[in-house]
């Protein structure tokens, strides 16, 4: 039995670091595939259908980068949970998260929203699903704690994400596709697992590492998340009690945001955790704007403002956490963060663009920056090399769960925690 045990963790080790290699590679693919976007203004005849390449790029970001990133880190974080599944479900996850990713990668760049497109898309949601309900049974008999509270609901927002997408399916064959209910359908799945169940997880792996049992942060960002939903219709300017649900909500956030400053400012904090949570702060102080009318409908009305804030989550927020993450466990550190720097270097300089751009268009400034398509795609090179190096360091890693330690905190935080992860580890082993 002590063989079978060992064994198993061994091969639930091995599911981790595939997921996570897999994922850096994936990142990488997604940079190239942005580039490949922001090519278009400088080509003449550009290969593939722009919205096709568009939906392929988003689709592919979320099934094969942030998904499979998050199942490793939740299995690295949360030892006593994985100990608990057996290695043929986090076989089964993996597979279906890396099969649907790959698909999506290959269909949405050369078919749009086709039925075979629409497969791996479904696949997707149905890995996601099985990742919930597995953890979820984990979760049962266990002494809850304020990560595992966020790792429960977040779960539970990814799954009610996917009930957006289902639910466009009558109003495409009733020929109502592109209708403000239609979109409203698609902003509900974005809101969901942006506001949902990747900033759930992420709070989860910060909670993790936290010496705190205070529940404030989760039970205010919990109460504000579904009402949270209602900023995200604010667009096609329905009744002002929208906007009224939605200036709740934002209120609630920040009230969540100076309880989580709480919670963190006694804590030695890593410089990419510090730059993450910045980058969330900015997130919930945007959001909280845009429970003005004005301000909404001039968000929706410049595409450019929607693209910074939703690379604002997802690079700024979400992927630095990641970094943060896993930083300490790379054998190829100084490869590791000169791809950081880069990716860093590519963040910034395309944000600022996006937002002189954006301000121009809206009227908010005079200033023309010329030139911009061709430095956007300059600024966004490093995106690319920098994910690819991430990806080489990340490759040449062991990510042993055994080894795993309190990896979003500075090192004197993390000696503090690190003795109780361990014994964790221990246990579920």
């Amino acid at each position: 039995m002590i063989i079978t045990a060992v064994l198993s963790e061994k091969a639930k080790e091995k599911v981790a670091k595939i997921l996570l290699q897999a994922a850096f590679f994936n990142l990488f693919l997604v940079a190239v595939l942005g580039l490949t976007l922001r090519s278009t203004p400088l080509l003449d005849r550009f290969p593939f259908v722009y919205k096709n390449l568009l939906h392929g790029h988003s689709h592919f970001a979320f099934g094969g980068w942030i998904l499979p990133v998050l199942i490793a880190l939740v299995m690295k974080a949360f030892p006593e949970l994985t100990g608990r599944i057996a290695a043929k479900h986090w076989r089964t996850i993996s597979v279906l998260t890396l099969l649907s990713a790959y698909g999506m990668l290959v269909f949405f760049p050369l078919y749009g929203y086709k039925g075979i497109s629409i497969f791996f898309s479904t696949l997707s949601i149905a890995a996601t699903v099985y990742f919930a309900v597995v953890v979820w049974r984990a979760v049962k008999g266990q002494s809850l704690t304020v990560a595992h509270r966020f790792l429960i609901w977040g779960l539970i927002y990814a799954v009610v994400s996917s009930l957006g997408p289902f639910a466009t399916v009558p109003l495409i064959v009733t020929g109502k596709q592109g209708t403000p209910l239609y979109f409203d359908l698609i902003y509900f799945y974005l809101h969901f697992q942006y506001n949902g169940f990747f900033t759930f997880i992420v709070l989860a792996l910060l909670y993790r590492n936290l010496q705190t049992k205070s529940t404030k942060v989760f039970r205010l960002m919990n109460l504000a998340c579904v009402p949270a939903y209602a900023l995200s219709v604010l667009w096609h300017q329905p009744s002002f009690v929208f906007n009224i649900i939605g200036g709740v909500a934002a209120v609630l956030q920040l009230a969540a945001l100076y309880f989580l400053w709480l919670d963190v400012k006694k804590t030695g904090l890593s410089i990419l955790l510090s730059f993450s949570l910045c980058a969330f702060a900015l997130k919930i102080f945007l959001q909280a704007a845009g429970a003005f009318p004005a301000v909404a409908v001039m968000a929706y009305d410049v595409r450019n403002f929607v693209i910074a804030y939703l690379h604002l989550v997802l690079l700024g927020f979400i992927s630095m956490s990641v970094f943060a993450a896993i930083a300490k466990s790379i054998e190829q550190k100084k490869l590791f963060r000169f791809g950081i720097g880069l990716f860093l270097f590519s963040f910034f300089t395309t944000e600022t663009l996006l937002l002189f751009q954006a301000l121009f268009a809206a009227k908010l400034l005079q200033v023309v920056i010329p030139s911009t398509s061709q430095l956007l795609f300059v600024f966004s090179l490093p995106f690319a090399a920098g994910a690819l190096l991430m990806a080489i360091a990340v490759s040449k890693s062991s990510h042993s769960i055994a080894s795993y330690k309190s990896f979003l905190l500075n090192e004197r935080s993390a000696n503090n925690s690190g003795s109780t992860i361990q014994a964790s580890i221990t246990a579920s082993v």
